[in-house]
């Protein structure tokens, strides 16, 4: 893999995966900027719970997929997961009511994170720890594409054609990516590695894994950043619009700078990995997110809360929470090679477990302030510290 890549710039499997990967991202980042047109038309608030509904999903389906691909290859669940994706989509197009779009948008996750799971088993298939440090930044660099693209698309098309259009695009996306999937994407299991899929089996697998006590602790580590991620995601367009007034179309480019601080990170990542190993680069950047957080809270307490400030340190925020994600995935994967679509899947439904938590506790304070925000972010960034505390025990 570190060959072609430093020869002929990202192989064309990893460019595939990090497009079918972004799917899962994109989707939350693309409706964000309806959210209040949405509740309008309803007539109904709580739209945060469709956000957290997606993230319950992602949750409990990446443990579905990792033993599926452990059994039947990496290809074969895919055609499930974006068939899925595509019915979720056109449902979420057609609801009529918010419970109908919560019950959508779990469908929808349920395929998008098939995705998520089989990419990162994928790259674990492919590459060994360091190769796969390079390739998890590599992979989010693509992805970072998505929140800075999906919130502008987004906008654009909920200004221009309204919100369900949102949906219908997302659904077309989905089917382009099976043919891509089809066309351009090999086997990549070891026939040796198959793993029997009997409940009994696959639930001993997973306590088995979960005893390790360093997968775990790195899936906190991770899990913990995205919390913070899927807090300001699923509470900034209420703060935004509240508290500056920002429409859809300003809402979404706003989110986008997000996404240029993704990249950055990964550009970063992929520099210092030719100097460091993951474990000495997380070592060096895992209290980042706590300092940035911290000096966000300062700023929710101030009388005038500037949007530069804000814009500033959101984006210094994202940039180093964002740089610990490939580093977390490389190591806890590490050790996992002979069943590494379980360990994926349990890592992600970790972490997403941690999100929809995150999202959870948006909806129960959010008041259009920041300052609820920034505390929650904190508690997020905290848990990252902690985490990555527990990792250096487990040595």
């Amino acid at each position: 893999m570190s060959a072609s890549t430093k020869s002929h710039g990202i192989p064309g499997w990893l460019l595939l995966i990090g497009v079918m990967t972004v799917i899962g991202p994109a989707s939350i980042d693309m409706y964000l900027p309806a959210f209040p047109i949405i509740e309008q038309e309803f007539g109904q608030q709580g739209i945060e719970r469709t956000l957290a509904a997606y993230l319950i999903g992602m949750a409990g389906g990446q443990l579905l997929y990792g033993p599926l691909s452990d059994r039947f290859g990496r290809k074969p669940p895919l055609y499930v997961s974006f068939t899925l994706y595509v019915i979720g989509s056109l449902g979420c197009a057609l609801s009529n009511s918010m419970i109908v779009l919560v019950l959508m948008r779990i469908l929808q996750s349920l395929g998008a994170c098939g995705s998520i799971v089989i990419g990162r088993a994928i790259v674990r298939d492919r590459c060994q720890p360091e190769e796969a440090a390079r390739a998890f930044s590599t992979l989010m660099l693509i992805i970072s594409l998505g929140p800075i693209l999906a919130p502008v698309v987004g906008g654009w098309l909920v200004t221009l054609l309204g919100w369900r259009s949102v949906f219908i695009f997302q659904g077309a996306m989905g089917l382009i990516l099976i043919v891509a999937m089809h066309r351009m994407l090999s086997e990549t299991r070891d026939p040796a590695h198959v793993k029997p899929l009997r409940f009994t089996e696959t639930v001993r697998t997973y306590i088995g894994l979960l005893a390790h006590r360093k997968l775990v602790a790195y899936a906190a580590v991770g899990g913990f950043s995205t919390y913070a991620a899927f807090s300001y995601i699923s509470g900034s367009p209420t703060m935004m619009t509240h508290l500056y007034g920002l429409t859809p179309s300003q809402f979404g480019w706003l989110m986008g700078v997000n996404g240029i601080a993704f990249m950055l990170a990964s550009r970063m990542n992929m520099f210092a990995l030719r100097h460091w190993g993951p474990a000495q680069m997380l070592s060096r950047i895992i209290w980042l997110p706590l300092l940035l957080s911290l000096l966000i809270c300062a700023l929710g307490l101030l009388p005038y809360q500037p949007l530069w400030a804000l814009i500033v340190l959101q984006f210094a925020f994202f940039m180093s929470s964002t740089a610990i994600g490939p580093h977390v995935s490389a190591l806890a994967l590490a050790e996992h090679g002979r069943q590494a679509g379980s360990a994926s899947a349990l890592l992600g439904a970790l972490q997403s477990t941690l999100s929809t938590m995150g999202s959870v506790a948006v909806g129960a304070v959010n008041d259009g302030t920041l300052l609820p925000l920034a505390l929650i972010l904190t508690s997020g960034a905290a848990g990252m510290c902690l985490s990555y505390w527990w990792v250096q025990r487990a040595r």
